[in-house]
């Protein structure tokens, strides 16, 4: 690339090339700052220097030479098994002393971004240089697919916000690769499905480009409302709450109004019972397919207590639920946000109120324990195990705040 954009190198201490030369058109400086020394060339640098590039993570940031200042003398002298240890000063990155142009960030850098850059600049091309998250050069993005969920690698932008949600519940996601070639992934790529995924759908709630988004079967449910199907919606009271709290007032009469003028012929509102033993026996309840296949994967020693996930074997029954696991039952699940879409932009405000077909909001089976966020649901599990917790009925939500903070709700702005 270098003879054909008629680039030059007059100076490189790692080349052996030091041509006689006054001024520079780019310089790229790799390495932190240390000492008078430095700061004194690397001013002598910048003043000859038409376009000054920090390259690599000492020069940009320091990098590992900065820890330096973190650690004391004795540490040193315990570690390298010496009695003096010389003073070492602050590494300090190349912006503390003079103006950068640009950040080749990375150890090592991208050279994909290098060239990138140097062709830029070759041919006139002066940019301002964006936020590092924004700047991806990956050769081939990738996707990560689930039966649940799945993410689009060309929104993604490793923000990593998703990550940190995760690592509260199950770590099934992480940083992968270095650079500008970082993403995120489940360990050595694999299908969400065959990770420690439970398809709680809290890192949607958290992405802010909406690249990790749910399986959605809206155009599923249109097909059978148009082919004159008899269709009944289940909508679960979270969902309510949910378009309440947005709407700002009480929708429930006119969401069974739009309902039912789009297709649907019925419209319960009902919570999800799940069957189990009414003995005094010890019972773990699944409140979604996410606890249930928490426990399968990390617990499978207590399976034998757990009772089946709540399920619909109706196909006329169309379920809209704040939680994404419940797609992984194999009914038709919609959530929140897919009511959204179907309603499209009906105006649930001006239309009139109909009451429910049907409530079923059954409160007979009353739940001694009733185990809400994930860290919880652990110790509860973990007294399970230890035979702390030897009777009664266990329900678990591992969702923060439970179903009203379902993976399946509405976005937050």
């Amino acid at each position: 690339m270098v003879n054909e954009k008629r680039l030059e190198i007059v100076y490189s201490t790692l080349l052996g090339i030091d041509k006689e030369t006054e001024n520079f058109d780019i310089s790229l400086i790799e390495g932190a700052i240390v000492s008078d020394e430095d700061i004194e060339r690397l001013k002598g640098i910048r003043r000859r220097s038409k376009i000054l590039i920090a390259m690599g993570s000492c020069a940009v940031l320091g990098g590992v030479p900065s820890l330096r200042r973190f650690t004391s003398e004795q540490e040193l002298r315990n570690v390298y098994n010496v009695v003096y240890v010389p003073h070492l000063g602050d590494a300090l990155p190349l912006s503390k002393f003079v103006t950068v142009d640009y950040y080749l960030r990375g150890c090592p850098i991208n050279k994909y971004e290098l060239l990138n850059l140097l062709e830029k600049l070759s041919q006139n091309e002066w940019f301002k240089q964006e936020e590092r998250r924004f700047l991806f050069l990956r050769e081939k993005p990738f996707n990560l697919e689930g039966v649940a969920l799945s993410l689009d690698g060309e929104k993604c932008i490793v923000c990593g916000r998703c990550v940190k949600i995760c690592q509260e519940m199950t770590s099934a996601i992480d940083y992968i690769n270095r650079s500008l070639e970082t993403a995120i992934s489940t360990p050595f790529k694999v299908k969400l499905d065959e990770s420690t995924c439970i398809s709680c759908g809290q890192c949607i709630l958290y992405c802010p480009v909406s690249a990790i988004m749910e399986k959605s079967y809206v155009a599923e449910v249109w097909k059978l409302l148009n082919s004159g199907m008899h269709l009944t919606a289940y909508v679960e009271p979270e969902v309510l709450i949910a378009l309440s709290e947005a709407l700002k007032s009480d929708v429930g009469g006119q969401l069974v109004t739009a309902l039912k003028k789009i297709g649907f012929e019925k419209v319960v509102l009902w919570k999800p019972q799940t069957e189990f033993n009414t003995s005094d026996q010890l019972t773990i309840i699944p409140s979604s397919e996410a606890e249930a296949i928490f426990v399968q994967r990390f617990y499978p020693d207590l399976i034998d207590y757990m009772a089946p996930p709540p399920r619909i074997k109706d196909n006329c029954i169309v379920w809209f639920s704040p939680c994404i696991a419940r797609k992984l039952s194999g009914s038709l699940i919609l959530t929140t946000r897919e009511l959204i879409r179907l309603l499209g932009t009906m105006d649930l405000n001006s239309l009139t109120k109909t009451q429910f077909d049907e409530v079923k909001l059954d409160a007979s089976n009353k739940h001694e324990v009733e185990v809400v966020g994930m860290e919880e649901v652990r110790k509860t599990l973990e007294s399970i195990r230890e035979g702390r917790l030897k009777t009664g009925r266990v329900v678990l939500y591992v969702c923060p705040r439970g179903c009203l903070h379902g993976g399946g709700q509405l976005l937050q702005s």
